[in-house]
């Protein structure tokens, strides 16, 4: 370490001192007291109790970061001990201190929960001339203690195991009350009466607390399902929990709410709210100060475990800041697999832009939170035995009833478990190759012709668009959304070359990409939309990967809007359209399946033998299972099959010609709709075919033996054609949990229609 004069380190508070040595005695002259003798003894007592002090600071930095080195000579960089977060130095505080006695700074850096920070200079004489001057002297702005300097050969550039980030399946929602909604609401509890009972409310070690519907015990996580509160859920809330529905944050209303008031230094201690007491979806609304909630990792085996940084001695901690009025959505692993709590403290460090440092303190405020659940009926199925409670007593419930379980108590047993093996990386560019690209290339008409009609939410978000605005259309089929807006510039992609001439014969501006990979420069588009595409990526890393490339040729602050297929085609009791469209019900699905007919398949097609609720492709060494159309999901990864049937006869919905030579067979026309009932994220409308298929062209007519004007004819003897295609439907909270792992604000996520969608807006 630089060591300093002497004279210099002895009386750190009086920059202002004359100083010379003698031999026996330091004179230290001050313009204002006048000249003090020391005798040497006393001197040495100082510089002892310095330099301890010195070497304490600098056996912090070398225990926290071993990697960096004190330098003995000067460098650009300075270690600032005695002040860093925890000390309640912010860098304007830094800021300060170093202009007032020099310039060139390049850079602070300071690290969450430490007490010392770096600086860098452009040089290392201005690093230098910093170091003399405020070396054990000056202190930041509000402490009474000097700093402590030494040169370091380099600064930490991402030493904190504590990271900014999203755990899986967490979401924030800015602005979801008004502040004159916020100000009812935090007036809606008299903190200063008591409640009637203890089950109502009570004042803990770090707050005060209520109760509403039923009481959740702080000592197990949970609540007493038998023993309801005779105060349910107040009725001046009623607006809050139809938003909380309407914006797709839970399936049907929260029925327990517990309210939490914090004053500046209080908090709650890192907990998982018991998986048997409540429902997949964990909601709270921050009223009055922001505050930063901790989410660290405690659960093992999931689905995302893989995902997860961090290691079994360091499991991952990130640090979400929570902003007024925002409402926060915990939903699969953050809601099974992390804790969270709040530190009790007086301020917290939050990620800033408008700072040299990417960091701010802030201090606390008063803060209100509205948590809600909905209280689970029965147990949880999550199979995850190191976090679940309904584990153990699942498999003993299992091993002496099994017999007795009903039909519906069997059917949601195997929504929660899939039997099927995921793909790799290898099998599945192979099973999105065969069950999709090829499929879309070979349905490419007959599916152009079911997708005419824009979804209005869709629609919406594109003529929002801002005139001049460059948007992108990733995966956009035969072009439903395109040229809607005229005063955007818009340009498609798909990876269907079929698909693509559709669009082109438009005269969209388009081509053919995967979404993997597209073909355009960082920072081009104002926005981009993505429809029905993600869900076609057969892992999470490679529906990562698209998230990631659309994010990328995205403008800062630009924003994306993406549709996927949702798991859930029930919201409470109302069935989704795609649900709807099965009229018959659960019977007609079974007859649909009976529709057997033996013709050996063509490598481009699967012809239809009964598809059965455990009916398994193969493709690659993976197995997936067929999905029943119409029917709820019992599976993510499963093929959707698209099914094109013959035409049949006396039809009126299709528009028909007779033939030529008057034998009374009515002939279909290729500019006719065809009839799919496939089904897909798009919900198409059902038409009827009675195209003759581009094989059976310049082939006589059956009766009269003689050739059509337009060389087709019927198929009615063909039997049905079943093209099988890829789809991982989501879960609730899958969609914000690949989003919260890129710089991306969510700024809504809802239901519609059987999809989950989400639009985000790019942070940097």
């Amino acid at each position: 370490m630089h060591r300093l004069p002497l004279c210099d380190c002895l009386l750190p508070q009086r920059a202002a001192a004359v100083c010379c040595r003698d031999k026996d005695t330091i004179y230290c002259l001050e313009k204002k007291s006048g000249l003090h003798v020391m005798s040497m003894e006393n001197c040495r007592r100082d510089w002892n109790k310095v330099k301890k002090k010195i070497s304490r600071c600098i056996a912090i930095l070398q225990r926290d970061l071993p990697d960096i080195h004190i330098s003995e000579y000067p460098t650009k960089h300075i270690f600032i001990g005695n002040a860093g977060l925890t000390t309640n130095a912010d860098e304007s505080s830094l800021v300060e201190l170093i202009t007032s006695v020099g310039c060139g700074l390049e850079a602070l850096t300071l690290l969450p929960g430490k007490q010392y920070s770096f600086a860098s200079f452009t040089s290392h004489d201005q690093a230098r001339t910093v170091l003399v001057a405020a070396h054990g002297h000056l202190g930041v702005q509000g402490s009474t203690s000097p700093v402590y300097m030494a040169y370091v050969d380099k600064v930490p550039m991402d030493p904190s195991p504590i990271k900014f980030r999203f755990p899986p399946g967490l979401s924030v929602l800015e602005d979801f009350v008004s502040p004159k909604e916020e100000l009812l609401l935090m007036n809606l509890v008299d903190w200063g009466a008591s409640p009637s009972t203890a089950a109502q409310g009570s004042v803990l070690k770090h707050r005060q607390v209520r109760h509403f519907g039923y009481e959740f015990q702080y000592s197990t996580n949970c609540v007493d399902k038998r023993q309801p509160l005779a105060q349910g859920m107040p009725p001046a809330i009623d607006f809050l929990l139809r938003r909380i529905v309407d914006r797709g944050c839970m399936p049907s209303l929260p029925d327990q709410l517990t309210v939490n008031r914090y004053l500046p230094g209080q908090g709650i201690p890192p907990h998982v709210d018991t998986h048997s007491s409540f429902t997949d979806e964990l909601l709270s609304l921050s009223l009055g100060g922001g505050v930063n909630m901790d989410f660290r990792y405690v659960g093992g085996g999931g689905s995302n475990s893989s995902t997860i940084e961090g290691s079994k001695d360091k499991p991952p901690h990130y640090v979400v800041y929570l902003p007024p009025r925002s409402l926060s959505v915990m939903t699969g692993p953050a809601r099974y697999e992390w804790s969270h709590g709040i530190c009790p403290r007086m301020t917290d460090v939050v990620a800033s832009r408008n700072s040299i440092t990417g960091l701010q303190l802030l201090p606390r405020q008063e803060r209100i939170s509205f948590t809600f659940r909905k209280i689970r009926h029965g147990e949880c199925s999550c199979q995850n035995a190191r976090v679940c409670d309904s584990h153990g007593k699942e498999q003993k419930k299992v091993s002496v009833t099994c017999s007795f379980l009903s039909d519906s108590s069997k059917d949601e047993s195997k929504r929660s478990t899939s039997p099927y093996e995921l793909p790799s990386d290898r099998s599945a560019a192979r099973i999105e190759r065969e069950h999709v690209l090829q499929v879309y290339d070979q349905i490419a008409e007959h599916f152009s012709v079911t997708r005419h009609k824009p979804w209005p939410q869709v629609l919406e978000f594109v003529l929002s668009l801002p005139r001049g605005s460059l948007l992108l259309d990733v995966g956009c089929g035969n072009g439903k959304y395109m040229g809607h807006n005229k005063q955007v510039f818009q340009v498609g992609c798909d990876t269907s070359f079929e698909l693509m001439k559709i669009c082109n014969n438009q005269g969209f501006e388009v081509l053919t990409s995967n979404c993997l990979q597209l073909p355009y420069r960082d920072y081009v588009f104002d926005a981009a939309v993505c429809i029905a595409v993600i869900h076609h990526l057969a892992t999470e890393k490679r529906r990562l990967a698209a998230v990631r490339e659309m994010v990328r040729v995205l403008n800062v602050g630009g924003q994306g809007l993406i549709y996927v297929w949702a798991m859930e085609q029930r919201r409470g009791e109302k069935k989704s359209t795609y649900l709807k469209q099965n009229k018959e019900g659960s019977v007609g699905a079974e007859m649909i399946k009976d529709q057997n007919i033996e013709e050996k398949p063509s490598p481009n097609y699967h012809h239809d033998r009964g598809v059965q609720k455990n009916e398994v492709v193969r493709s690659g060494a993976t197995s997936l299972p067929v999905h029943v159309n119409r029917t709820e999901f019992m599976q993510q990864d499963m093929l959707v099959p698209w099914k094109l049937k013959p035409p049949k006869k006396n039809e009126s919905r299709c528009e028909r010609r007779r033939c030529d030579r008057g034998c009374g067979v009515v002939h279909g026309s290729r500019s006719n709709r065809s009839q799919s009932s496939e089904s897909t994220v798009d919900s198409p409308q059902i038409t009827n075919n009675c195209d003759v298929l581009p094989s059976q062209e310049n082939v006589r007519c059956d009766n009269c033996h003689s050739k059509s004007r337009k060389k087709m004819v019927c198929a009615e003897s063909r039997p049905d054609q079943v093209f099988h295609r890829y789809y991982h439907v989501f879960k609730q909270g899958e969609l914000e949990s690949l989003c919260s792992q890129l710089n991306v604000k969510v700024i809504k996520s809802y239901y519609d229609e059987g999809n989950w969608c989400i639009i985000f807006q790019k942070s940097s």
